[in-house]
């Protein structure tokens, strides 16, 4: 009898040890799980910047915890490795469009990967020539890019140049469109024995010819650089000659004043509103120059631009369109050496 109430004790005493260890563990535990909102407020004081509280499920979210990529990186990374194949099925069908062989083709195209031009599938190509522009034998390239993520419709890309084994030059302006194809053509246009580009890009305007970006740039010993084109405007000199129409007292009868040449030239233009006693202003031009092209004057190469006239009709009343003969002095200077004006019938 008194062996098993020995035993009794022993079995007792050892659950009460263990039944002290447990509490002893629980209470380790309890203040461990106290202390850790302690951490977390610490580390939300060195990051709070006003926003919305951190916390550390949010933090992972935007960090990863290191055990697998979040979805979101993986979502870009296919995201900008789908443009780049965008961008590469685009530019060799292009290429091939413009008679360029596979293989040049694949070697213009990793000069452009090499210069990570389209930042890893960021910025999609929207426009390309492919030409040996100075006509030394070697292919040159005009590449237009745009962001890709999203677009905006002026300012956001770049027009980059590969003239021969030269650095390229990005041209980059906030009033230029890159969304859409441009037009480019070249030739000595102020006969200086150098090669001049001749850039337009169509942008989103609407009314009279829209509006249509104009940039030309000198090409002379192995670097780029942009020309002026005439204009009374201080600021935005591309955007072309000030051109008054009037309406004159006679029948069908209007000329048109250009204050930076101070020429007025006389037209007829069926008109069907009864002429009024006086001459007065009813229109003007649109939206700057546009349709740039190169012609010949007196035996030498110019540039020919174009400007819309509209009437008392507003805007969509299209008069006339004047026409302007361009050429540039030594120093650079862009001068209008003849200007008329055609009707439209």
């Amino acid at each position: 009898m008194k062996k098993q109430t020995k035993k009794i004790k022993r079995i007792l005493f050892l659950l009460l040890c263990i039944g002290i260890g447990f509490l002893s563990a629980s209470g380790k535990k309890v203040q461990a799980s106290q202390e850790e909102p302690k951490a977390a407020e610490c580390f939300l004081q060195r990051d709070g910047d006003g926003a919305e509280p951190e916390t550390e499920e949010r933090f992972l979210q935007r960090n990863g915890d290191g055990a697998e990529p979040r979805v979101e990186a993986e979502a870009e990374r296919i995201s900008l490795e789908k443009q780049m194949e965008d961008n590469r099925k685009r530019f060799f069908k292009e290429a091939g469009r413009q008679g360029i062989g596979k293989k040049q083709a694949e070697e213009l195209f990793g000069r452009l990967l090499e210069d990570d031009i389209f930042q890893n599938g960021a910025m999609w190509m929207t426009g390309l020539r492919l030409e040996d522009i100075d006509g030394n034998g070697q292919m040159d390239m005009l590449v237009m890019v745009q962001e890709a993520e999203q677009i905006v419709f002026y300012g956001s890309g770049c027009l980059w140049f590969y003239m021969n084994e030269d650095t390229p030059y990005c041209f980059q302006e906030e009033d230029c469109p890159y969304y859409g194809s441009f037009d480019a053509f070249w030739g000595d246009v102020d006969n200086d024995e150098n090669i001049e580009i001749v850039f337009s890009a169509q942008g989103s305007g609407c009314g009279a010819v829209g509006d249509s970006y104009k940039a030309i740039f000198k090409y002379k010993d192995h670097a780029l650089k942009r020309m002026e084109l005439p204009s009374d405007l201080e600021e935005d000199y591309d955007w072309g000659l000030t051109v008054d129409v009037i309406q004159e007292p006679a029948i069908d009868s209007y000329s048109a004043y250009c204050p930076y040449l101070d020429e007025i030239l006389p037209f007829c233009r069926k008109n069907e509103c009864p002429p009024s006693d006086t001459a007065h202003t009813v229109g003007g031009n649109a939206r700057g120059f546009y349709n740039l092209s190169m012609a010949e004057y007196e035996g030498k190469n110019v540039l020919q631009a174009s400007e819309y006239l509209y009437g008392e009709g507003g805007v969509a009343d299209c008069v006339a369109i004047a026409q302007f003969l361009i050429t540039w002095e030594e120093d650079g200077t862009p001068v209008v050496i003849k200007w008329w004006i055609e009707v439209n019938i």
